[in-house]
């Protein structure tokens, strides 16, 4: 089986409504933030991901490396998708060739929820098993919008395993960023932080008084968001 048998198999699921919606929705038009060369069959997410776990050991990493490259949005989501459900049963050996395709096609993993479904559970277990955290930090550095949330969103692992350093040094350095899209993303980070633990909730009340002055509206609102009412006024009073 090849790239091909895969969009076979997404355009059988094809809704013509629901890909003009998806399109609107991830922005893909001229002045938006989506790839306006994007097309979209229009499939759910849930024929969507019965695909990917149907294909996923069955093409090669070399083929899925080629669904990442399709103007077809789902069949990078579905590629995507299959690299992380190929991650997680595979030897260090084949998560360093993941890791590595995904590393050499992040150009085209160029919307939030193509980075979303994938990057915690590939960049970010792979920083938290090999300690390579400065892969991250790479990808924060490199001024490419999807690839500065990559490295954001990737802590979502890290802070499910009780490392907070990484995302309270990334959250500052986009303290500046232009995008809201950033600022969700860090505000999302924040806000999760502050779940995990004792520790992170600490962690949380801390980067909030240090920055409340400084932190843009959205990255506040989302990292306050399961705080106490209180709490939440306080905060969002001294902001900005």
């Amino acid at each position: 089986m090849n790239a091909q048998d895969v969009i076979n198999e997404l355009w059988k699921f094809s809704d013509k409504a629901y890909a003009l919606h998806h399109a609107k929705f991830f922005k893909c038009f001229k002045g938006g933030y989506g790839d306006i060369n994007d097309i979209f069959c229009g499939i759910n997410a849930a024929n969507l991901r019965h695909t990917a776990k149907k294909f996923y050991n069955k093409i090669s990493l070399e083929e899925t490396a080629v669904l990442l490259k399709e103007h077809l949005h789902e069949a990078r989501t579905a590629a995507l998708i299959m690299l992380t459900n190929r991650f997680d049963k595979a030897a260090i050996e084949e998560k360093t060739q993941i890791v590595d395709i995904y590393l050499k096609h992040t150009k085209y993993i160029n919307n939030w929820d193509l980075v979303d479904v994938s990057v915690y559970k590939i960049l970010g277990r792979y920083a938290y098993e090999t300690g390579s955290y400065e892969i991250l930090r790479v990808l924060s550095s490199g001024g490419f919008l999807w690839e500065e949330r990559m490295s954001v969103v990737a802590n979502w692992y890290l802070i499910h395993k009780g490392e907070f350093a990484l995302i309270v040094e990334l959250c500052e350095k986009f303290l500046t960023h232009k995008h809201d899209l950033m600022h969700k993303a860090c505000g999302w980070m924040l806000r999760e932080m502050g779940k995990v633990s004792d520790e992170g909730y600490k962690e949380l009340l801390e980067f909030l008084e240090k920055h409340r002055l400084k932190m843009p509206r959205t990255m506040l609102r989302y990292a306050i968001e399961r705080l106490s009412f209180e709490q939440r006024a306080y905060f969002m009073g001294k902001s900005k």
